[in-house]
């Protein structure tokens, strides 16, 4: 990025503020934000991983095992596990110190942690899902029609939602029972949820993001150019993210309404929202990661 700000100034609507930028040590391949602390734990391909205050100051740096497929971190930002290879979760703590792992029976596709850093899940490719209290013998397992490539815990009810590639889109009870399903006419590229689980969203491609409510029920959609492939949004249902695979990113509003919209220089790999939707997290291809805030909008 030569010039960080032209792309921003460069985009159509309210430009946003670019608050702080960050570069790690080798190409990003995670990234995830503590919606109550407002850090960021970021990993690079390196086995580096980073926790950045929320002025995206260091506040710790480790060197980790290799490679990492995925990273979870809890809301209150006390504790965290990654994906490492195949199958192996490492459990680390706030000081990303490694404490721990576990061997998972099966190739794992997806990994999350609750807003509490208590529990953790993992979705396994034979379609078999499991939920730890620590690197233990799994307390809860269960079993989905199609194996899950994305998990996220709910925050105000005990749960996750889970999606399937080709067309199925689940909430479960934490103890894995089956609330409701959805099939999906498009396979999901991510998955993003409000606090409460009043709002789902699905990243679908082609197709744009699908909205979902509590309930299952489709509740509408928000259609952007390009391939929707990221989605966030903010913990109360104000402010939505989108990034698509030819490097457009969308800041709008819970109605649809654009906000800013604009050309990025390089591949997204990740976005995060602020809880109260006033501003979000980016992370691409490179490693470089910067906080966009927009003003009172």
């Amino acid at each position: 990025m030569a010039n960080p700000r032209e792309w921003l100034i460069n985009g159509s609507g309210q430009t946003p503020e670019l608050s702080w930028s960050f570069a790690t040590d080798a190409p990003l391949a995670w990234l995830e934000l503590a919606r109550e602390s407002g850090e960021v734990l970021a990993a690079d391909r390196s086995g580096g991983i980073y926790l950045l205050d929320r002025n995206g100051r260091v506040v710790a740096v480790t060197r980790g095992p290799v490679p990492v497929r995925g990273l979870a971190w809890s809301d209150n930002g006390a504790a965290g596990v990654a994906l490492i290879g195949d199958s192996k979760l490492h459990w680390f703590s706030r000081q990303l110190e490694f404490r721990s792992q576990y061997d998972l029976p099966d190739t794992a596709l997806a990994v999350a942690v609750d807003p509490h850093g208590e529990y953790v899940a993992a979705s396994l490719v034979s379609g078999t899902n499991l939920i730890f209290d620590g690197p233990r013998k799994p307390i809860h397992r269960f079993e989905s029609q199609r194996p899950f490539v994305k998990l996220h815990f709910l925050s105000e009810i005990p749960g996750l939602i889970g999606v399937a590639d080709y067309g199925l889109l689940s909430s479960r009870t934490f103890q894995g029972g089956i609330r409701w399903e959805e099939k999906l006419w498009a396979s999901a590229g991510d998955i993003a949820a409000s606090g409460n689980g009043d709002m789902v969203l699905v990243a679908c491609f082609a197709h744009g993001i699908t909205r979902y409510d509590s309930e299952g029920s489709q509740a509408g959609s928000y259609q952007v150019e390009g391939t929707a492939s990221r989605v966030a949004c903010s913990y109360l249902p104000y402010r939505v993210a989108v990034a698509t695979m030819e490097r457009q990113l969308y800041w709008l509003n819970v109605d649809g309404r654009m906000i800013w919209a604009g050309n990025a220089p390089e591949d997204i790999i990740r976005v995060a929202c602020d809880p109260l939707g006033k501003g979000l997290v980016v992370g691409f291809d490179s490693g470089r990661i910067v906080r966009l805030d927009w003003d009172g909008v």
